[in-house]
This record gives C-alpha cells, structure tokens and sequence, in this order.
C-alpha cells in the first residue's frame, strides 16, 4: 500500500471505529438535569391518574356554621282566671233567717265603705291591707221603729295580696275582739267568747257582742262570723234586738258555714 492510500483511509477507519463503539454500549443516556423523559411523561400520568384527599372544613366548636335553627314558637300562656271576690257574697235566701218566715232582702251592695263592720271592728278590712273588697247589706221588710234600725245584716268579702296577708288579718280582727269590751263607749256591753266554726274549706269562727243602754228592751244583740279560706276573707254581722235574736241557734254560725262552701 502506498502513502496515498494510507492517507485517504486513515479518515474512514477513525470514523468506522468511533460509529462501532457507541453502538456496542446499550445503557440509556443520562440526563444530568433530571430523569428521562419518558420517565418524566410517566410520572405525570401517574400523579394525574391518583385522587387527591378531599379536605372537608369543620367548624370550630361553639361557632355558627351559617345555617340557622327555626326554634318551634312556643304557644301563649292561658290566662289565668281571677276569682271574684263577689262571688262569695251571699244571697238573700242563703243569708240565714232570724225566724222562721222571716226572709232578708239585699238593700245595698258595692266596694266596701270606710265604716266598719261590726261593733269590735276598728277600721275596714281595706285599711288593714286587703287589695279590694265588697260589701253587701240586708234587712227585713215591713220592720218598723226602733226594730228596723237594729235589725239587719252585712258582709263583707276582702282579698289580699296572699295567703300570709290574709293570715295576719284573720289575727287583726282576732286582737279586736280581746280589747273590745273596754273599748265599748256603752253603759251595757258583754262580749262573748271566740269560738271555731268547723267549715270544710278555710277557717271560721264567731262571737256575739250585747250593748247599748241598760234597759234590756233597747239593746243590741250582734252576733259577728268570720271566715278566711286562702288570700280571701269575710266577715258577716247578723245583729237584732236583743230579745229577738235567736236562743236556740246562732245565725251568725249558719252564715260562716254557708260563706265556706262558696269557697269550695
């Protein structure tokens, strides 16, 4: 082979062995910026493919979380029905009669006035802490003289604040009774014992009061009941000539039991 040849094939072996040995290595290419592509693309795809977690924010205790409870409306209160103190007044034909076929008639009714009921009572029940009260009065027709102005009745039904109130009143009219006898401004007067009423409902009791003058014929007998059930209390005065109120029976009594019964 001669110097030319060499020269003109020396070229083509230096290219057929480099061509031979990047062909003989099968190892994939390195990328020193990362991993191959098709590594890369198949990452992707992956990461595509897998459901992310769904985050689901709570509310912090005690916090609104936007929706609004409707409460159920509540239905309004019935309204309590107010007992009337009237309503344990009694009628002409329940008042007890002083005799037979004697009958009372109602002569007056309305508030209580200032004047007292009964000989031993010092004020109204009014003055002595009742919220209210009603008065109601009798007599008998056809009485005439000095019998019609000593015959009659009355009563008179108060209502307190409570129970208590009503208590201390009851005592009140008790303490009269102890001192009326000295406070009579009569040249007669006797004032009996206080005595209890069996009632089915509340508490009762009564005396009966004699005064006037001397002379037996112009007297006056008072016979005085009481009766307190509750916040409510009634007093009733039956008062006569002093002959003609009945020996027998007291009326005053009769009338504390029919006046418990209004109360239940």
């Amino acid at each position: 082979m001669n110097d030319v040849t060499r020269v003109l094939l020396l070229p083509l072996l230096v290219i057929a062995l480099g061509a031979s040995g990047c062909g003989s290595d099968d190892r994939p290419v390195t990328d020193l910026a990362g991993p191959p592509l098709h590594a890369r693309e198949h990452r992707q795809s992956t990461q595509d493919a897998t459901p992310r977690p769904h985050h689901t924010h709570r509310a912090a205790p005690g916090r609104p979380t936007g929706h609004r409870t409707t409460r159920p409306k509540l239905a309004p209160l019935p309204t309590l029905r107010r007992e009337s103190a009237a309503g344990h007044l009694l009628d002409a034909e329940r008042m007890p009669a002083l005799a037979d076929g004697v009958a009372w008639t109602v002569v007056d009714e309305g508030p209580e006035a200032t004047e007292r009921v009964g000989a031993c009572q010092k004020t109204s029940l009014e003055s002595i802490g009742a919220l209210d009260a009603v008065r109601r009065t009798f007599t008998v027709p056809g009485e005439a003289g000095d019998r019609a102005s000593s015959t009659g009745a009355v009563q008179v039904v108060a209502r307190f604040a409570d129970d208590k109130s009503a208590w201390r009143a009851h005592e009140v009219l008790r303490s009269w009774r102890d001192d009326c006898e000295q406070r009579l401004d009569f040249p007669r007067k006797e004032v009996g014992p206080l005595e209890t009423v069996p009632v089915r409902v509340g508490t009762g009791d009564n005396y009966r009061t004699v005064y006037g003058p001397r002379s037996a014929e112009r007297g006056t007998t008072a016979g005085l009941g009481i009766v307190r059930s509750g916040s409510y209390l009634s007093v009733v005065e039956i008062t006569t000539a002093v002959d003609d109120y009945p020996a027998g029976r007291d009326p005053a009594r009769v009338a504390v039991r029919r006046i418990a019964r209004t109360f239940g």
